[in-house]
C-alpha cells in the first residue's frame, strides 16, 4: 500500500498504487473546497417581515462581524491550499508519516468553519481571537512540518534546490507565525490582533516567486 514506516527515506513504495499521490491531493482539495464553502453557512441574512430599509441596512450591519471572520478564514485557507498545491508539485514519493501529517493538517482545515463562526459572533472578546488565531496558526505549523517531514524523508524531486526547499517552508510558515503572535495580543486588544492578520498579505506578496 505504501504506508510502511519501515522504508528508509526516499525508498516509499509506489509500484502497487502509482496514483496514490494523486489521491492524497485529490482527496485533500475536496475537504478545502467542502471547509470553503461551509464557511458561508452563518453568512444568512434574516427575514423580517415588513422590513423598511433601515431595518435592512441595520440587519447587513449586523452581518459584518460574521462575513469579516468568512473572509479572513477564506484567504488564510486560500493561501494554505496555495502552499499545499506548490508542496505537492515537488513532493514524488510518500510513507505513512506523510499521509498522517497530511491528515493533521486537514483536521485543522475542517475546523475553520467553527472558528469562523466564534470569531464572527464573539470577536470582541480576547478569548475568542485568541482561539480563532490559535486555530489558524495550527493549521499553518502542520502545512509547515508537512513539509519539512517530505524533506527530512528525502520525498521529494531529488532536483529540487536548497533554495527552493527554503522558499516554500518559509512561505508556507510566513501565516503561522504572523497567528501565532496575534494570540497573546488578542488578550491585550482583539482589534489590534485583528489589524496584525493584515501583514499575512504583505508577507504573501513580499515572498512571492517571480518566474
Amino acid at each position: 500500500m505504501g504506508d510502511d514506516e519501515g522504508h528508509g527515506p526516499g525508498q516509499a513504495q509506489l509500484a502497487n498504487e502509482p496514483l496514490a499521490l494523486e489521491r492524497i491531493v485529490f482527496f485533500s482539495d475536496a475537504v478545502i473546497a467542502i471547509a470553503i464553502t461551509l464557511l458561508a453557512i452563518d453568512l444568512r441574512v434574516p427575514n423580517i417581515s415588513g422590513a423598511t430599509e433601515a431595518m435592512f441596512l441595520q440587519t447587513l450591519s449586523d452581518l459584518l462581524p460574521q462575513y469579516f471572520a468568512f473572509f479572513i478564514s477564506f484567504a488564510v485557507i486560500a493561501i494554505y491550499w496555495v502552499a499545499h498545491h506548490r508542496m505537492f508539485r515537488f513532493i514524488v514519493d510518500w510513507d505513512g508519516g506523510l499521509l498522517a501529517l497530511n491528515l493533521v493538517f486537514l483536521f485543522f482545515v475542517v475546523q475553520q468553519p467553527l472558528l469562523a463562526s466564534i470569531l464572527g459572533s464573539y470577536g470582541n472578546l480576547g478569548s475568542a481571537t485568541a482561539i480563532y488565531a490559535l486555530g489558524l496558526s495550527l493549521m499553518g505549523f502542520a502545512s509547515v512540518s508537512l513539509w519539512l517531514y517530505a524533506v527530512r524523508r528525502r520525498l521529494v524531486s531529488p532536483n529540487l534546490s536548497p533554495g527552493m526547499i527554503r522558499y516554500v517552508g518559509i512561505r508556507a510558515a510566513g501565516a503561522a507565525v504572523v497567528f501565532a503572535v496575534s494570540v497573546p495580543l488578542a488578550f491585550i486588544s482583539p482589534v489590534l490582533a485583528e489589524i496584525s492578520w493584515t501583514s499575512v498579505a504583505v508577507i504573501s506578496f513580499a515572498f512571492r516567486r517571480r518566474n
